[in-house]
């Protein structure tokens, strides 16, 4: 039971309470084992031993778990992640472990991320052409507006046709301030979605490295116990 809790995912909200809940039953059962005991026995029953080793492994697992959480829910805000935990969590041990994340090596969601950032920048120089062009045209149609206004029209013309082009520049200049803001808020929280990924895939390789080093223990501990009993050591 206590080593299911590393089975489940840390959104459930349910690691610490089965760890704790586990805990709990057992010194309920090694209470009630200690009373069916007799008073005067100098020695410690075989089960008394397994209780006692199934005690520890399940308070570190609850110490384990309260590990996991806590690389789980860290973000940019909070914690950064310093280089020797992204090198032994997020490279060394997955490839020990044979993990992968996302269904992809890391270097591959490196990668990716670049692309991503390409992306960005791709469009934002696209949109940044965009609005170079609508401005040379405005400026066409200024210069020609002028000219014409020089020939056709009274001077108050020409005044609120210069009023309405610079207008109009005003409103594209806010629209490329704009785009920039959205396209830095973009990039920050792509980079912040990384962070938390990688601090949530940090936590999956605990979880993962504390399922198979209690395993061993309860598989080891319990061995042990068995072969304590004095019928099968006869």
């Amino acid at each position: 039971m206590a080593l299911l809790g590393f089975t489940l995912p840390p959104d459930s909200g349910e690691k610490l309470t089965l760890g704790v809940t586990i805990l709990l039953s057992l010194m309920v059962f090694l209470l009630q084992l200690a009373e069916t005991m007799p008073p005067t026995s100098d020695a410690v029953s075989i089960v008394g031993t397994y209780f006692a080793c199934i005690m520890i492994m399940v308070a570190f697992s609850v110490v384990m778990t309260v590990v996991v959480l806590n690389y789980h829910h860290r973000s940019q805000d909070t914690h950064e992640m310093p280089n020797y935990i992204k090198s032994l969590f997020l490279v060394w041990l997955p490839k020990i472990l044979r993990m992968r994340r996302y269904g992809k090596y890391e270097h591959k969601k490196k990668s990716q991320a670049g692309n991503k950032i390409k992306e960005l920048e791709l469009n934002e120089r696209c949109s940044r052409s965009l609005l170079a062009n609508v401005l040379d045209i405005d400026d066409d149609l200024r210069l020609q507006n002028s000219t014409s206004g020089y020939l056709q029209v009274s001077s108050s013309e020409e005044t609120s046709t210069v009023h309405t082009c610079v207008s109009a520049q005003r409103e594209l200049n806010s629209i490329l301030k704009e785009l920039r803001f959205i396209t830095n808020r973009m990039k920050e929280e792509e980079q912040a979605n990384d962070i938390v990924a990688e601090w949530k895939f940090a936590a999956m390789v605990i979880d993962r490295i504390c399922l198979i080093a209690f395993s061993l223990f309860a598989i080891i501990s319990s061995c042990v116990c068995l072969l304590q009993a004095p019928h099968l050591v006869a």
